[in-house]
């Protein structure tokens, strides 16, 4: 049984365009290659690229995606330290995504690994821990409304519960 818990996908409309047009280069070069079939190829060949490199790059975060929907929190947070990890390493895949992981996401894979791991450390009950984290998120990312409200709703339960 899965874990009914929120998923929060939104897009960035400069990434979709730059996605696009990559795609247009695709099929503009198998066009030339291959004439009127070019267009198929190129299209087939970029959806299959797409899929691969969202599904390759990305794995720890796939992986602690997956553990939160079977309610493995602490399997989760390993897996979400690891993405952070590799995308402070390669900060770069992160930063052009739209290229490189060919992603529309709006938010860095890096924020959502920490969003990720704030939320599996209020599922076990290391709110503080949590607290700490969103926090962090915060001073980074500034604009993140996941940490903003998360961090408001523990601050509220914190202060009835005193």
């Amino acid at each position: 049984m899965s874990a009914n818990v929120p998923i929060v996908r939104t897009a960035s409309w400069l990434a979709v365009i730059v996605i696009i047009f990559v795609w247009i280069i695709f099929m503009a070069i198998f066009t030339f290659l291959f004439q009127i079939d070019g267009i198929y190829i190129g299209s087939i060949l970029f959806f299959i690229l797409m899929v691969l490199l969202q599904r390759l790059i990305p794995t720890s975060l796939i992986k602690g995606m997956k553990a939160i929907k079977k309610n493995d929190f602490k399997a989760a947070l390993e897996f979400f330290n690891k993405s952070v990890d590799f995308f402070t390493q390669y900060d770069w895949v992160d930063k052009y995504r739209a290229i490189t992981l060919l992603s529309a996401a709006k938010m860095s894979y890096r924020e959502m690994s920490l969003c990720n791991m704030a939320f599996c450390y209020s599922q076990t009950n290391e709110a503080e821990k949590a607290k700490d984290l969103y926090e962090q998120i915060l001073k980074e990312y500034p604009d993140n409304g996941i940490a903003y409200y998360s961090l408001n709703s523990i601050n509220t339960f914190s202060k009835k519960s005193d």
